[in-house]
């Protein structure tokens, strides 16, 4: 295998709604959601959460010049809280190019302005120093990347409304599916979105009885996020590989994780619970 050709996926943060710092979520980790998607000398990076903190130190040691590719699912907090914090934005000389939707009548560029303007935060983002680009896209497009990297789009069933993508090169495929809500029946444009995809890492917020209110719980219907159950059986239907478990609740301890993995290997066998570190080769 031509190490140029591969695709790299490092998990920075797997975590839903807030960070979760602690001794009982030391192994799945307590950041909220980053994904960076390595292709040679190429980086994608899939949301900003507080993943983005400690992925952007280590492109600080490790280039001396960054360039990327961001792609914001969607504005919640969870999403974007750690962009401020994302130390290679203030050396002058690296490069961003920031995906994401307008809502209503704010667009992108302000959306992610607005979360560091006065009294909520010290620094505007005016004053990073690197150059940033911020390029609105919505369901349905199609990104060229240099050296025949495509980045697809689908809208999610979340509130407010979200984005999936799905990265291709090579005949090789990862989907980032986080913060959507399943329907009724299998979604038959994410199933097509994914179909045969190497890689789906699907927002498994909850269990189906936290999800449809049994076992003593309280119904999740609206909350836009999906089960491991539901995430197993788009990921047959749509014939893709590999199914990891993401955007974990803010309440579920290792040892529950650790349950939660085990269940769903045992109805689908190449599942992994998404944690802080893991790094997948396709």
């Amino acid at each position: 295998m031509n190490i140029n050709d591969t695709m790299k996926i490092t998990f920075w943060g797997v975590r839903g709604s807030r960070p979760v710092p602690g001794k009982d979520t030391l192994i799945f980790g307590g950041n909220t959601p980053c994904v960076s998607l390595e292709i040679d000398d190429k980086l994608l990076i899939f949301d900003s959460g507080t993943g983005i903190c400690n992925l952007g130190n280590k492109l600080v040691q490790d280039k001396e010049t960054v360039k990327a590719h961001i792609f914001i699912s969607h504005t919640h907090w969870d999403h974007i809280q750690g962009f401020p914090f994302f130390t290679p934005a203030f050396i002058k000389g690296n490069e961003f190019v920031v995906y994401g939707q307008n809502k209503i009548n704010l667009n992108f560029a302000n959306l992610m302005k607005n979360q560091m303007i006065f009294p909520h935060f010290p620094v505007q983002l005016e004053q990073m120093a690197a150059k940033i680009a911020f390029v609105e896209v919505d369901s349905g497009v199609e990104i060229s990347i240099e050296e025949g990297i495509t980045v697809k789009t689908l809208h999610g069933n979340h509130p407010g409304g979200c984005l999936y993508y799905r990265v291709e090169y090579k005949g090789k495929s990862c989907c980032y599916i986080s913060d959507g809500e399943h329907y009724s029946c299998v979604d038959n444009f994410l199933k097509s979105f994914i179909e045969k995809t190497d890689i789906v890492i699907y927002d498994a917020n909850f269990t189906d009885s936290e999800y449809e209110g049994t076992d003593g719980y309280n119904t999740k219907i609206g909350w836009g996020h999906s089960t491991w159950q539901e995430g197993i059986k788009l990921v047959k239907a749509a014939e893709a590989n590999k199914l990891v478990l993401f955007h974990h609740a803010s309440h579920r301890t290792d040892e529950e994780m650790f349950k939660i993995e085990a269940q769903a290997i045992n109805e689908y066998s190449n599942t992994i619970a998404a944690r802080e570190g893991n790094i997948i080769i396709i």
